[in-house]
């Protein structure tokens, strides 16, 4: 950019790289809770609405991590590869790690915004499942602990290929 642009107030973003985080963002935001949903409301009868009163387990929304085993770990999986992406693909490591670890209030946030949704009588009772157990913060550790284990191993993928490309 030239002084010229910046005198004018001309801003220019640069597309190719917010956009593979706004890309990844959107994809943790569908598939993450998309994945919980669509293997937790399954029961052998089939498909159970949401509206049924029969769900005594409205907290799995807000304490996803008790659904992994049932969905086979793939939030899990999609998280990591996403935040592993997310790293890997930028030339200064800070930047993905922090890309990466904005995730984690963005899904706490998405688990609190559905669970309004899906039970709007009862939005109290998600800010009390999300503050106020262990699980909660159970939640949010787990959730950064996948955020950073993805990141660095992004990072170290990174490093290990530059420094096999610099010996070559």
């Amino acid at each position: 950019m030239t002084s010229e642009d910046l005198s004018k107030g001309s801003i220019k973003i640069d597309w190719g790289r917010q956009g593979g985080v706004i890309f990844a963002y959107l994809l943790v935001f569908i598939g993450y809770y998309g994945i919980i949903a669509n293997t937790i409301m399954q029961d052998i009868l089939g498909w159970r609405s949401y509206l049924d009163l029969t769900i005594t387990e409205r907290n799995l929304i807000i304490w996803s991590y008790k659904t992994y085993s049932q969905t086979f770990f793939l939030p899990v999986l999609l998280l990591f590869i996403v935040c592993f992406f997310l790293t890997y693909r930028e030339d200064i490591f800070h930047y993905g790690i922090r890309a990466s670890l904005w995730l984690v209030p963005l899904i706490m946030i998405e688990g609190l915004i559905f669970y309004g949704i899906m039970f709007p009588d009862s939005i109290a009772y998600a800010i009390n499942y999300q503050f106020m157990h262990v699980e909660g913060y159970l939640t949010i550790l787990i959730l950064i602990g996948i955020n950073l284990s993805g990141s660095l191993c992004g990072m170290q993928f990174k490093k290990y290929f530059t420094n096999k490309r610099a010996i070559n």
